[in-house]
C-alpha cells in the first residue's frame, strides 16, 4: 500500500514540475500579452479624435500600424535568450539525474525523501522565477531574468532602466513572492 501512496507522490511531484516548467515558458515569452489593437506608439494617449476625421488610419489594411519600439541590443536580447535556454537545460539535467536516481531500486527511503524535496524545490522555484519575471515585466521592464539559488534571487533587467525607485520595486516584488530578505536579492542591468 505504501509503494502505491510512494508512486503517487512522485507521479504528482512530476506533475506540478512539468506544469511548472509550462508556465515559465508560457510566461518567459511575451505572445499574447500586448493586444495589437490598442497598442499605437505613433499615437498619442489621449489623443481627440473626430468621428469623421479623414486622418484616422485604416486597421483593415494588411499592412500593420503597429511599430515595437525596443531599447534594447541584439546582443542584449540574444544574451536573456541564452541565459533563459541555459537555465532550463541546467533545471532538465538536475531533474534527469533525480529521477534515475529514483529510479534506482538499491536507493534507501532517505535518499527517495530527499530526492524528492529536491524536485519539489526545483518545482518551487521554476514557478517563483516564472511569477517574478511576468511581475517585473508588469512594471514596464522590457525583459526580466529571474535565478532564485540557495536563498537567493539574482535579478537581470533590459538596458537603461534601473534606478532607486525601480530597484526598490523588484525587491518588493521579489520579497513579496519568495520570502527572501532584501540583503539576498541581488539586481543588475544587462548591457
Amino acid at each position: 500500500m505504501k509503494f502505491h501512496r510512494r508512486q503517487l507522490v512522485l507521479a504528482s511531484l512530476v506533475v506540478a514540475l512539468g506544469a511548472a516548467i509550462y508556465l515559465n515558458w508560457q510566461f518567459s515569452d511575451d505572445h499574447g500579452l500586448i493586444s495589437t489593437d490598442i497598442f499605437r506608439p505613433e499615437r498619442e494617449i489621449g489623443e481627440a479624435r473626430y468621428v469623421n476625421n479623414s486622418n484616422v488610419p485604416n486597421f483593415d489594411d494588411n499592412e500593420s500600424e503597429v511599430h515595437h519600439v525596443s531599447n534594447m541590443s541584439s546582443e542584449t536580447k540574444e544574451y536573456f535568450a541564452k541565459a533563459k535556454l541555459d537555465r532550463q537545460k541546467s533545471r532538465d539535467e538536475a531533474i534527469d539525474l533525480i529521477k534515475s536516481s529514483l529510479s534506482d531500486s538499491k536507493i534507501d527511503e532517505e535518499s527517495k525523501n530527499k530526492a524528492l524535496e529536491q524536485v519539489n524545490y526545483i518545482s518551487q522555484s521554476i514557478l517563483q522565477e516564472a511569477n517574478i519575471e511576468s511581475l517585473i515585466k508588469a512594471k514596464g521592464f522590457e525583459e526580466c531574468l529571474c535565478v532564485i539559488q540557495n536563498g537567493e534571487c539574482n535579478i537581470v533587467i533590459s538596458p537603461g532602466t534601473l534606478d532607486e525607485s525601480s530597484i526598490i520595486t523588484i525587491r518588493d516584488i521579489v520579497s513579496s513572492q519568495t520570502n527572501i530578505p532584501f540583503s539576498k536579492i541581488k539586481i543588475v542591468e544587462a548591457k
